[in-house]
């Protein structure tokens, strides 16, 4: 039972960590789509739009995917995450921002959110806690 039972930590120690690799591939993505997002305004508005929109969706999946990831570490080692949880939430508030200046038109405070706030959260993500992570789970 004990062979069975450490392929089954096995698999749950890589589910996790293939995980964490997909988030930080997703975070490269998101990254680029920042850096070559323009924002618009006018005849170009749509094409600002769609971008916004996809960033949007794809930071939504970063989002599942790390909470997902970060419940299973929580199961498996008794972990308590707050730094993930705090992050999610800064996260959430700037994709509620970034939509409502999408809403108003409003260029200026949506490259701030996108260039700033954004940009610094995802950054502190792929600096400092999937490698924080990682680190719990191999000591």
């Amino acid at each position: 039972m004990s062979g069975m039972t450490n392929h089954l930590n096995s698999d749950s120690d890589q589910s996790i960590s293939n995980s964490l690799n997909l988030a930080l591939e997703l975070l490269s993505d998101i990254f680029i789509q920042i850096s070559t997002l323009e924002i618009k305004s006018d005849e170009h508005r749509h094409f600002s739009n769609q971008h916004l929109t996809k960033l949007s969706i794809d930071i939504t999946q970063f989002v599942e995917l790390t909470t997902l990831t970060s419940r299973m570490i929580t199961l498996k080692k008794n972990i308590t995450l707050n730094e993930v949880k705090n992050s999610h939430i800064h996260l959430l508030f700037v994709l509620k921002g970034i939509n409502q200046a999408q809403l108003k038109n409003d260029e200026l405070i949506l490259e701030d959110l996108i260039k700033y706030e954004l940009k610094d959260n995802l950054t502190q993500w792929k600096i400092n806690i999937i490698p924080t992570i990682k680190r719990m789970l191999n000591p």
